[in-house]
């Protein structure tokens, strides 16, 4: 990867940084003051496409991490929400409905995880979880 680095001012990483921020090309491109071509061209590369699929799985795992810390408080707001007895019952019967249906949600989600994690088993770089 040092050969690329040569060939511009601007490293892998600096412009994978700049994609992951700014969520386009041309906002990228325009913060680095190059042109979008190049990282276009960038993009061509083997060696950068896996470090920005890196970087953006890593991003997903993060995220990921931070909401399951969260999810044990979640649920069990809801569930105090659901058996207090001084809430209307459609309040009640609201919070046993959210539940019922992201735990659906949640159990289809592992089974895609999963199907698509033994899918690219044989390609880690191969990484796209919208298509979980």
């Amino acid at each position: 990867m040092a050969e690329k680095k040569n060939r511009t001012a601007t490293s892998d990483e600096e412009i994978i940084a700049a994609l992951i921020s700014c969520g386009s090309i041309s906002e990228a491109a325009a913060r680095l003051n190059m042109a979008p071509r190049t990282i276009y061209d960038r993009m061509g590369y083997r060696e950068f496409k896996a470090a920005y699929s890196a970087a953006k799985a890593d991003i997903v795992r993060q995220a990921v991490l931070t909401m399951g810390r969260n999810l044990a408080g979640a649920v069990d707001v809801v569930t105090e929400i659901m058996n207090d007895d001084g809430n209307p019952a459609t309040t009640r019967l609201q919070a046993a409905k959210l539940i019922i249906d992201s735990a659906a949600k949640f159990t289809d989600r592992i089974a895609k995880a999963d199907e698509y994690t033994a899918e690219k088993a044989a390609d880690p770089n191969d990484f796209d979880p919208a298509k979980w």
